[in-house]
């Protein structure tokens, strides 16, 4: 009896251990992919903008798209995805050195975990749009920090599409970050025309211009002087 005991100990022993190994070994793979599936993401996204920023172009707009969650696995299953948020930051490294930053983060509050990040430099001053705004406009310019965050998933957001926008001025690339989601049809940036008076008008961009439905036919209704 007490020998059966026994065997059955041991056998639980081995279970429980078999199952830890494969519990860590999964947790593992998954952090892995987490790394990786954020990596991929964010190279993408730097590269696009680092183009843009060295492009001979005179004005140059890219959109960029931000997937809702960042998948682990082929399968497309929410048990394997991360909800995350992309931080651009923006630093002054030297007289003539500036550097954008961009982060994959976890989106809870309270959570800093960076799961990747890619940086680029150049030199010319940095101007990001939020949507986290005190008035009713769907994007403003944020003044007092040199950081700013979209969510994807953020209530009815509106930052699963990020333009960005280089223009030369003063010999200089002067570069722009704003969200602006395209649904049914409309870019949702600009329903009170905040692109043509806060972008356009105020910055000159007018390479915004070219973008169709962004601008409303802002040529047409831009004030004369």
């Amino acid at each position: 009896m007490i020998e059966f005991s026994l065997s059955k100990m041991n056998l639980l022993i081995f279970v429980t251990a078999i199952a830890s190994i494969v519990i860590f070994f999964m947790a593992t793979v998954n952090s892995n992919m987490k790394t990786r599936q954020s990596f991929e993401l964010v190279y993408k996204l730097g590269t696009e903008i680092k183009t843009g920023i060295e492009s001979n172009s005179y004005c140059t707009v890219k959109q960029l798209n931000l997937p809702d969650k960042i998948y682990t696995n082929s399968g497309g299953s929410d048990m394997f995805s991360i909800k995350y948020k992309i931080d651009l930051s923006y630093y002054e490294i030297t007289s003539d050195t500036n550097r954008i930053v961009l982060a994959i983060m976890d989106r809870r509050k309270n959570n800093n975990t960076i799961y990747a990040a890619y940086d680029i430099d150049f030199n010319g001053p940095v101007n990001f749009y939020s949507s986290d705004c005190q008035s009713n406009q769907s994007i403003c310019k944020v003044t007092d920090e040199t950081f700013v965050h979209y969510d994807p998933l953020k209530s009815n957001s509106i930052d699963n599409k990020i333009f960005f926008v280089k223009k030369i001025k003063d010999g200089k690339p002067n570069i722009y970050f704003f969200p602006c989601a395209y649904k049914n049809g409309i870019y949702t940036c600009n329903q009170g025309n905040e692109v043509r008076d806060m972008l356009l008008n105020d910055e000159g961009i007018d390479c915004l211009n070219t973008v169709t439905n962004l601008t409303i036919n802002i040529s047409s209704e831009a004030p004369t002087s």
